[in-house]
């Protein structure tokens, strides 16, 4: 099988993911950058399809597209709320206290809904890095799925973000690393040709 598309597509998208995630939150630059990394997963969408498609396995786009999903869905909710509570405040001010319960309970649910978007988002996308190793074979896939887990738990201690970079990087080493062809065998095993 022919995959030099979606090494190709895989290759790029995993690069716009780390250049907007990981630049996205300078401020106006942002936008752009976030724009970018919405491209890059779309990217990497079409090469895990395509993968999926010819492969017979369509698993790694299956999971990275619930990835995407829900936490795209979960964020932009979260806005609305982080919207509502911001805009409620001068009107609910609770006068014993002075304090606005109603807005800071929006933006606490808010935050909530993120991190809750974040922790399913991060599973699926390890669970799609570890389907991707097992239909290629491909090491740097499952080292992916390891530095992301990793990466998550330990993102607490700030030590979290640097095996997050670490597993960008390796996803880009996988699309990569990925041979141009895979031939499957009558026994349905992968093996590259370079």
């Amino acid at each position: 099988m022919d995959v030099r598309r979606e090494k190709s597509l895989g290759l790029v998208g995993s690069i716009l993911v780390l250049i907007g995630g990981f630049l996205g939150i300078i401020p106006y630059v942002g936008v752009f950058l976030g724009t970018t990394s919405l491209i890059g997963q779309v990217l990497i969408l079409i090469a895990l399809k395509g993968l999926g498609d010819k492969l017979g396995d369509e698993r790694p786009f299956r999971y990275y597209l619930y990835a995407v999903v829900v936490s795209i869905g979960i964020a932009a909710v979260a806005v609305v709320f982080m919207l509502i509570g911001i805009v409620s405040a001068p009107g609910f001010v609770d006068h014993p206290t002075g304090t606005n319960t109603i807005g800071i309970g929006l933006l606490g649910t808010a935050i909530l809904l993120l991190l809750a978007g974040a922790i399913i988002g991060i599973y699926f996308t390890i669970k799609t890095w570890r389907a991707a190793y097992e239909i290629t074979k491909i090491e740097e896939f499952k080292k992916t799925a390891n530095f992301l887990m990793w990466g998550a738990i330990t993102l607490i201690i700030l030590v979290g973000l640097i095996l997050l970079f670490v597993a960008a990087i390796y996803q880009i080493l996988a699309f990569a690393n990925m041979p141009e062809e895979i031939e499957t065998g009558q026994d349905d095993e992968m093996v590259a040709v370079f």
